[in-house]
């Protein structure tokens, strides 16, 4: 999983207690079925999250609530496994929610949960085109939906969860997008302030929000506090994979290698134990723990580890995305003949 892409996961599902008289929040049996899936995707369980969604008993036409839900888990799902293949049944479940939430948006301009669901929508759009390299679509998606959080947020200021996509557009924006449109204002701080509230202020976002505000710090080097967060998640989830995400890279970043390997060997490991795999997340796992154990001078370590990335059986897709790792793989292999 490309992990920097967690960070709007389940942007849909947050509750604000200022906004109670809201006709299109989820009712309060919802609410309690949307957080008991939030726990199941963030401890990487997705088959008991589809079913809690399923008993969700979403009564608005077409079902707007529930296939956003279903498509954020979806989504989960894709990125986790690096796996995309399901794409239009992706875009489909997200596009009837779309229009379905811009008719009852019409119907109610002044309710803020309506443009925050449409917020939330359009936010999964553009982060998918990202992941798929349309960034002009990325783009576009990402500014509705940098509108219609920025409109929910007038309509009701206490809508915090809210800013954990407005905090991410303004952030990943500014990184991404300043070297293509250098007249663009640089909102780094801007966004990591708004994700802080929202980490600090939301009722069921806080720990999505954290998770983007972690890799947004990563991005900074600002590596310790991005590791405190990092260590609570691991405990509030169940060492679920976007902590041991955050763990590893962190630590490979600090230069902890010993740290390194231990955290991609427990990354590696929970994906033996889904089973399914493309290989592409047991590659990149070991990759790391490879480049660690040569740096740690534990060469015949390392040259087990780079030889196994070798041996995988790869899909064209995944082999041209690899195309990088497995070159790095064979100089290594090369660096340590005779050592």
């Amino acid at each position: 999983m490309r992990p920097l892409l967690i960070i709007i996961l389940l942007a849909v599902i947050w509750y604000s207690p200022g906004n109670a008289d809201s006709l299109l929040r989820p009712s309060e049996s919802q609410m309690a079925l949307i957080s008991k899936a939030i726990d199941y995707v963030l401890a990487d369980s997705f088959n008991e999250a589809y079913a809690v969604i399923y008993s969700l008993n979403d009564t608005l036409p077409n079902r707007p609530l529930e296939k956003l839900l279903y498509a954020s888990i979806l989504f989960s799902q894709m990125t986790d496994g690096e796996d995309y293949s399901r794409e239009k049944e992706y875009l489909k479940n997200i596009d009837i929610s779309i229009e379905s939430f811009k008719r009852l948006s019409e119907k109610y301009p002044t309710d803020s949960w309506g443009q925050f669901l449409i917020g939330s929508a359009q936010g999964y759009k553009s982060i998918y085109y990202g992941q798929t390299g349309g960034w002009l679509k990325s783009l576009l998606s990402g500014l509705k939906a940098k509108s219609r959080y920025s409109d929910a947020i007038k309509l009701d200021s206490t809508l915090y969860d809210s800013y954990t996509g407005l905090g991410s557009y303004h952030y990943w924006s500014s990184v991404r997008l300043k070297k293509y449109l250098p007249f663009l204002s640089d909102n780094r701080k801007k966004g990591l302030a708004e994700l802080r509230l929202a980490a600090d202020s939301s009722e069921f976002s806080s720990g999505v929000a954290a998770i983007g505000l972690a890799w947004s710090l990563v991005n900074e080097g600002k590596l310790s506090e991005a590791l405190r967060i990092a260590r609570e998640l691991y405990k509030t989830t169940g060492s679920g994979r976007a902590s041991l995400w955050l763990l590893s890279g962190i630590y490979w970043r600090m230069g902890d290698y010993n740290k390194t390997i231990r955290y991609y060997d427990e990354l590696y490991s929970s994906f033996i134990r889904t089973g399914n795999q493309n290989n592409y997340n047991l590659i990149y796992c070991r990759f790391r723990k490879g480049t660690s154990l040569y740096s740690l001078r534990r060469y015949p370590e390392a040259r087990t580890e780079f030889e196994a990335i070798l041996s995988y059986e790869l899909s064209p897709e995944i082999r041209k995305r690899l195309t990088n790792m497995l070159a790095k793989s064979k100089e290594f292999l090369k660096k340590m003949e005779g050592k």
